[in-house]
């Protein structure tokens, strides 16, 4: 195994398989569909990636607005009027830019790009040339490519991807990973946590997947935020548990954390609310939380330090 693969592996938990795929995908200069709901590693592959590969990357968000002329480029108005249309005078967009310079352009919801913007890719990516007016014709360098992140659930302002354009992208299907892997991850990115909070974090954003009410269910970003949350709610509090109600605080930060982030089908006549706190007194009977109370959060930085 090489060691770039190795070095990737220990930044990133898990995705061993989607990895080795990407990379190779890369390396035999394809640009690639990440595919995949929020929370499934997309943009941490691709900063491990990055830095690894010593290939700088380019991060644009997919939206109405970006269009055309944002994306490539365009001649300063006041500079072209004094020197007319010189190079000097073009500031380069995303995509021109990491043409030029050989970067990955990541582009993230890119099925919220207007149908025009994305016609552009096509000359770009199978010729490797972009013809930009009164610029002259760019070349790309050999190490640019285009990753495209989007979620297929969206169906709320976003554009259908013509199938010439995808037929000039590999994709990969990124899926939540495995419950073992999420608490590794939660552990890793959260701070001040006790074990039996992160797995009961977990334990929610993986049953909110599989519930009836939702058209999509929370990504890792709910746990992490949860525990964080309630660790620094909890360090409000120097005399200890004896000054609060913890199951208050884990019920509140549990709102907090995940009531953005669930997708409810238009439908039900459920509230967010309402599904999270199903979720929360299931698990919180099930798993016994009770003594969980005394397995107490770390205090809180903040705390300590006033």
């Amino acid at each position: 195994m090489s060691s770039l693969i190795q070095k990737i592996y220990r930044d990133v938990i898990g995705r061993r398989n989607e990895i080795l795929m990407i990379i190779s995908a890369l390396k035999a200069g394809k640009h690639i569909f990440l595919e995949g709901p929020p929370g499934t590693s997309k943009s941490t592959i691709l900063q491990a990636i990055s830095e690894h590969t010593e290939t700088p990357y380019c991060l644009v968000t997919g939206n109405s607005d970006l269009t055309t002329s944002k994306l490539i480029g365009y001649f300063d108005p006041a500079e072209t009027l004094s020197k007319g249309y010189q190079s000097d005078c073009f500031n380069a967009g995303p995509l021109l830019e990491a043409m030029q310079k050989g970067m990955y352009l990541y582009i993230e919801e890119f099925n919220r790009l207007p149908d025009e913007t994305t016609n552009v890719f096509v000359s770009a990516m199978s010729e490797k040339k972009l013809n930009v007016p009164r610029l002259g014709v760019i070349t790309a360098h050999q190490n640019f490519r285009v990753l495209a992140a989007l979620n297929p659930l969206d169906d709320i302002g976003i554009s259908r991807i013509s199938r010439a354009l995808k037929d000039r992208f590999c994709s990969i299907r990124m899926d939540y990973q495995s419950k073992s892997e999420e608490i590794e991850i939660v552990k890793k990115k959260a701070r001040n946590y006790s074990e039996d909070i992160v797995k009961f974090a977990v334990n929610i954003a993986a049953e909110s997947r599989k519930h009836p009410d939702l058209k999509l269910g929370a990504s890792i970003r709910s746990s992490i935020d949860m525990v964080e949350i309630l660790s620094e709610a909890t360090g409000m509090f120097p005399g200890g548990k004896k000054d609060y109600n913890f199951d208050e605080l884990l019920l509140n930060s549990a709102l907090m954390a995940f009531r953005s982030k669930i997708w409810v089908y238009e439908t039900s006549e459920r509230t967010p609310e309402d599904i999270i706190k199903e979720i929360f007194y299931k698990l919180h009977t099930s798993e016994n939380l009770e003594k969980k109370k005394t397995t107490a959060l770390r205090t809180s930085p903040s705390v300590q330090e006033q």
